[in-house]
C-alpha cells in the first residue's frame, strides 16, 4: 500500500512504491541520517548557509543527538 500523498503533486506511483518499500525496511536512525544529508545538500544547492541559521543548526543538532539516544524528538 502506498503512503498517503500529503501535497498535490504529479506523483510517480512506481517510484513511490519503491521508496515505500525502502522506507518499510529501513530503521528510523538511518532515515534520520539520510534526511539530514538531503536537507544539507538541498540547502547547499539553493545557496543557503545553514551554518549561520541558528534554528537550522539547533534542529540538526537535536536530530543528531536523537540518533545516538541523547535527545527526544520533542526536544
Amino acid at each position: 500500500m502506498l503512503t498517503k500523498v500529503k501535497i498535490k503533486i504529479e506523483d510517480n506511483s512506481e517510484l513511490r512504491t519503491k521508496i515505500d518499500e525502502l522506507y518499510k525496511k529501513t530503521n528510523q536512525v538511518d532515515l534520520a541520517k539520510w534526511s539530514l544529508l538531503m536537507a544539507k545538500h538541498i540547502l547547499d544547492i539553493v545557496d543557503i548557509d545553514y551554518h549561520s541559521v541558528e534554528e537550522i543548526v539547533n534542529g540538526f543538532k537535536v536530530n543528531e543527538l536523537w540518533q545516538i539516544g541523547e535527545a527526544r524528538m520533542y526536544d
